[in-house]
């Protein structure tokens, strides 16, 4: 028969059993559009496909989004053609997410370029952001995902701070929409409502 210290540090014990909280991970899928876009003066954003090989000890297309598949969710979710020529192409050019004996390691990146009506570069701009876990950090359930999360977080910052600073000039401003809201201006030549007179 179990003695009175024994019942009480049974509890205990089973907790104990039960293993590591999961890693805080946000709810809901990843996305970018609780963002202001970033609207080019580009006709159309081409996603480049593909993206940068494997790297020895990537655990990254185990996660749903994969590191490459996140990328290119922010470049979708963030950048808006609001021009009536030329184009720009957005693509992956770092997505890792590099498992270790006892650390977790996310390497993300990303290159924007301007391109002409005639194909000329006329600018681009390129954002990387790193972080690791390790220890129990790394080892956690969902902990994974949960950097990923993160280290996309940095990128989006370094990616619309790198835009802002080196490609300001092809950036269209935002105006105000009829909801009040901010939108890019409509393209020159686009459709528009005139209202008919009453009779």
């Amino acid at each position: 028969m179990p003695t009175r210290r024994a019942a009480l540090l049974l509890p205990l014990a089973v907790a104990a059993c039960g293993g590591p909280e999961p890693a805080d991970v946000p709810p809901g899928p990843m996305g970018f559009t609780y963002l202001m876009p970033l609207p080019l003066n580009v006709v159309s954003i081409e996603m480049a496909e593909g993206g940068p090989p494997p790297q020895p000890g990537d655990v990254g297309a185990r996660l749903l989004p994969s590191p490459v598949e996140a990328v290119r969710i922010m470049g979708r979710d963030r950048l808006v053609a609001a021009g009536t020529t030329g184009e720009a192409r957005f693509a992956v050019t770092q997505a890792a997410l590099i498992s270790g004996r006892d650390s977790l390691t996310c390497l993300l990146g990303c290159r924007l370029e301007i391109l002409s009506a005639e194909g000329q570069r006329m600018g681009f701009v390129e954002a990387q952001s790193r972080r690791a876990v390790n220890g129990t950090d790394a080892t956690r359930p969902r902990a994974a995902e949960a950097l990923l999360r993160r280290t996309m977080d940095d990128l989006n910052v370094e990616f619309e701070f790198q835009l802002r600073r080196s490609l300001r000039d092809w950036l269209v401003p935002m105006v105000p929409g009829p909801d009040g809201t901010l939108a890019p201006p409509p393209a020159p030549g686009g459709v528009t409502v005139e209202e008919l007179p009453k009779t």
